[in-house]
């Protein structure tokens, strides 16, 4: 309903209201004149009744009352006509007629109480009123009452009641009540149409103002105002139409500039220039406090770990993967992974070649094409894939992996790739300047002709790492590798024969580590391998595999075949004992065993690999 028809009708129903209000009074007031005029023709009558028996009694004409009485009944409108004496009178001067007494309990009430008596009785088809007037002693009265009546002054002699056929009255009343209500309904008519004619410049203008209003709060700023009719609605129109049109101008400018800072969401939910401005604005503060945070983080998995946060907390992701590609050794490792969900991409070497997303550099999604990664297998959890690559330098580079399993995540996630972008924008020099310190931080705990760690790492690991992983229940195994008669290869052949084989050995033990363990340098033709939450099958089976596989490769040097074998030893921390260094000194303990009882073994640490001093302390 627009607020032309509003507010017609809201001054139309007060006007309407206050004349029924009007009509109601008139209607009271009408039916009271009615009584009243009624009452006013019983007082008369009563007088004249009063007078008259007085005149009789002072005549001596008292018995010819009733016949005065009965001729006062043919008067028009008056139904009936009956006196009353009061008892004190009937024991004065007798009773000559049965109908002088008390008719009902109204004739009783007034003789009693000396008031006079009103009662109406009105249905559809007739009204009468019936009124009981007391006559009362009074020495003013002519003749003087107290002269004949043997009674005191104010004293109740008798009553008369009247009964009056007021229906005329009363129909007279509702035909004046029709005809006003008549006038009325016209005047409410004619009322109504000069009000709606009157007020509709003014309310059509209030519309088109609301209207326009809506329009811009849905995110329309293209909308203008027509002009008015009214010399006020044309300035008022202009001014609108102008602030629409600077808003307009300054929320594209914003919409533009920023939108382009933010990488561009894929759209706006809400289309509202105003709210896209406001998001804009919001993601721009995130994205500063983000990288002043980071700014000041001292390791690249602190860094990982904000922007694990800013995707859980601030852009609300929910089931992602991040990976960090090696683009030099062309192998990837996952940096996080939720612990309910599989990811759908499974490769973890040959990233240039298998990886859709690193090979074209360009954002892939499942719901674009059925299968657009043939090497994403999504079966076992049903989900829609987005994998957003991202690189850092020539040899790193990120990608983010994320899962939905409904419309609403995929479009939600669909709206954040932009800003996801600049956060990873904006974490690539400070990200690269921490990967870089890694590079030179690894290049000094490695060893160069290896590639393995170094004592230096060991010394690292051992008071850094140890102690937060020993608090979380983390066990260790320790084995201690020498190669057998090292020496005589150095002395036989070379240096450069000795290398090749250190080199050949280190490569044999890559290939049968995993990621939960490392291998250390320990000094010359010994290595340490640190094995994580090892059981005593793991650890046999990882040592024997070792010495078996080594002991297998053949050797060329100056025209010469042979080949060398391992003596490997080994103990368990904190099993064995609750000193790290102390392990490390058992699994030599037993290397120096395998080495004295024949060498190319695999020895575990037990109590009887100590002297017999050592034995008691143990």
């Amino acid at each position: 309903m627009n607020s032309n028809k509003k507010i017609t009708l809201i001054i139309f129903s007060m006007v309407t209201l206050l004349t029924l209000i009007i009509v109601a009074l008139v209607a009271i007031g009408s039916r009271e004149s009615g009584y009243n005029s009624a009452k006013k023709r019983a007082y008369l009558t009563a007088d004249i009744v009063k007078n008259a028996l007085t005149s009789h009694m002072v005549n001596g004409n008292m018995h010819q009352r009733d016949t005065f009485l009965n001729s006062l009944e043919r008067l028009r409108e008056l139904n009936e006509l009956w006196v009353v004496r009061s008892p004190k009178v009937s024991e004065q001067f007798g009773s000559h007629s049965t109908n002088e007494v008390p008719r009902d309990a109204v004739d009783e009430e007034v003789l009693k109480t000396g008031k006079e008596k009103v009662v109406i009785n009105e249905t559809v088809e007739k009204a009468n009123l019936r009124i009981t007037i007391p006559y009362t002693a009074s020495s003013l009265d002519k003749p003087n009452c107290l002269a004949c009546h043997d009674a005191k002054e104010g004293e109740v002699l008798g009553a008369i009641s009247l009964t009056f056929d007021i229906q005329e009255d009363r129909l007279s009343s509702i035909a004046i009540l029709l005809n006003i209500i008549a006038i009325v309904i016209v005047f409410l008519i004619f009322f109504l149409i000069f009000i709606s004619r009157k007020i509709k410049p003014y309310t059509s203008s209030f519309d088109s103002i609301t209207n326009i209003l809506k329009q811009v709060h849905e995110g329309n700023y293209a909308v203008r105002a027509q002009e008015g009719i009214l010399k006020e609605d044309k300035e008022a129109f202009m001014w609108l139409n102008e602030i629409i049109e600077k808003l307009e101008t300054v929320l594209t400018g914003i919409e533009r500039n920023l939108t382009a800072f933010v990488h561009n969401r894929a759209s706006n939910v809400n289309n509202d220039k105003l709210l896209t401005a406001k998001e804009i604005i919001e993601d721009i503060s995130e994205i500063y406090n983000y990288k002043k945070t980071i700014e000041t983080d001292l390791t690249k998995d602190d860094i990982y770990y904000r922007l694990i946060q800013v995707f859980k907390d601030k852009l609300k992701i929910k089931t992602f993967y991040i990976f960090e590609d090696d683009l030099q050794k062309d192998e990837r490792k996952i940096i996080y992974a939720p612990k309910d969900k599989k990811a759908c991409c499974d490769v973890r070497k040959d990233i240039k070649e298998f990886c859709r997303a690193q090979r074209t550099n360009n954002v892939i999604t499942s719901e674009t094409f059925p299968e657009v990664c043939r090497l994403a297998n999504c079966e076992s959890c049903e989900a829609e894939y987005t994998c957003i690559p991202f690189n850092i330098n020539d040899q790193k580079s990120v990608t983010i992996h994320i899962l939905c399993e409904d419309k609403d995540c995929i479009k939600h996630n669909k709206y954040q790739i932009g800003i996801i972008k600049k956060y990873l924008e904006e974490t690539k020099p400070i990200l690269e300047s921490r990967i870089l310190m890694d590079v030179l931080r690894e290049r000094n705990l490695v060893d160069g002709l290896t590639g393995l760690y170094n004592r230096k790492y060991l010394d690292e690991f051992v008071d850094r790492t140890m102690p937060n992983e020993l608090a979380q229940g983390t066990t260790y195994a320790v084995m201690f590798l020498d190669i057998d008669y090292f020496k005589m290869v150095n002395d036989t052949y070379g240096h450069d024969a000795g290398d090749a084989i250190l080199q050949r050995l280190a490569k044999t033990m890559k290939e049968f580590v995993t990621n939960d363990e490392f291998i250390v340098r320990f000094g010359g033709e010994e290595f340490l391998i640190i094995m994580k939450n090892p059981t005593v099958e793991t650890a046999k089976e990882l040592a024997q595999r070792i010495n078996v596989e080594f002991g297998k490769i053949i050797f060329n040097f100056n025209n010469e075949s042979f080949s060398k074998t391992v003596s490997i030893g080994y103990a368990f921390f904190p099993t064995d004992t609750d000193q790290f260094w102390k392990c490390i000194k058992y699994a030599d303990l037993c290397l120096y065993q395998a080495k004295e009882t024949g060498r190319n073994k695999v020895i575990r640490f037990t109590k009887d690999v100590l002297k017999n001093g050592d034995k008691e302390k143990y």
